[in-house]
């Protein structure tokens, strides 16, 4: 599976990566630290899980999971 981490916070997205590298079902994360980068890369690619901080500066992870199933209705949301 194809992962994204999203959080706003540098240590917490380290720690967010490490955990979900762990997974042996996870083949590949990109990890990001603001939603619109996040979401430009699932504009452009396939992502099957979404590990979302929900509070972030900006557009928040509430709204960016509205936007990222818009583009990839597969994906599955994991709020951290």
């Amino acid at each position: 599976m194809i992962a994204i981490a999203v959080d706003d916070e540098i240590l917490m997205l380290g720690a967010l990566v490490a955990a979900i590298k762990a997974s042996p079902d996870i083949s590949e994360v990109s990890q990001f630290s603001g939603c619109d980068e996040a979401l430009a890369f699932v504009k452009e690619n396939s992502v099957d899980v979404a590990f979302l901080d929900i509070h972030m500066r900006g557009m928040g992870g509430l709204a960016l999971a509205e936007k990222i199933i818009g583009f990839c209705p597969e994906c599955k949301i994991v709020f951290c």
